[in-house]
């Protein structure tokens, strides 16, 4: 029997309404008094609370994605790039220490990166990398940020690299794609819909910047971006 494709807003529809329902029924469970243990009742309130932060990234993709898309006209001013990466990582930090990770940021000379860009865009780009590092890698393992300049200073480098579950070579040439997520990630994952590459990809490319990513099935991913630093025009190829 020939496999049935599935629609993409289907599939996206399924990846929303999976965290919803689970939020449904934690909440039903305490509401109905099935729980009589205030410590279990605080767990559970405490998981569908997660749900519920998921549920909330997956529609701010959505809604950025579709800002970009339709190439809406974004505010840009001058932003320190080690500023930006040290604040996500800070939003970050209670996934990182919830899994056990260990998470370094480098910087190579010099301290100051400054590009034109969009706070916010910029920060969704850093957290959804981060992100990924987190949600794929194992227990125990390694995210690390290099940041070093390129062409005599004129971009600037960024590499999140971990040592996760890695995406096969297949799934590698698709992962930018809307609604595209890597076999091994649809089956270790729940809450994403596949929009967190394509909104990275279209941020960079409208900050005149480019995106590399590295991988290998059980040894970890590395996604590199390079920016154009302030004044110094022309693409980030």
């Amino acid at each position: 029997m020939a496999k049935q494709l599935k629609h993409p807003l289907a599939a996206m529809a399924h990846d929303i309404k999976a965290p919803l329902a689970a939020i449904i029924n934690l909440l039903e469970l305490i509401e109905h008094g099935y729980v009589d243990d205030v410590l279990k009742a605080r767990e559970l309130a405490g998981r569908a609370h997660a749900k519920a932060d998921m549920l909330l990234r997956m529609i701010d993709d959505i809604l950025d994605y579709t800002l970009l898309a339709h190439k809406t006209e974004i505010a840009r001013e001058p932003l320190d790039i080690m500023e930006l990466l040290r604040e996500s990582i800070s939003t970050m930090k209670h996934f990182v220490d919830e899994r056990g990770l260990t998470l370094e940021l480098h910087n190579q000379e010099p301290d100051v990166y400054t590009v034109m860009g969009n706070r916010t865009f910029l920060i969704r780009t850093f957290n959804n990398l981060l992100m990924n590092g987190i949600k794929y890698n194992r227990p125990e393992g390694r995210i690390d940020i290099t940041v070093r300049p390129l062409l005599l200073g004129t971009r600037v480098s960024i590499s999140f690299e971990d040592t996760g579950i890695g995406i096969d070579r297949e799934d590698l040439r698709k992962v930018f794609n809307i609604f595209e997520r890597g076999k091994y990630a649809r089956r270790n994952i729940d809450g994403s819909i596949g929009l967190g590459l394509a909104l990275v990809r279209q941020i960079v490319a409208d900050h005149g910047g480019a995106i590399r990513i590295w991988s290998r099935l059980n040894t970890g991913t590395k996604i590199t971006i390079v920016l154009p630093l302030q004044d110094t025009g022309g693409e980030g190829k």
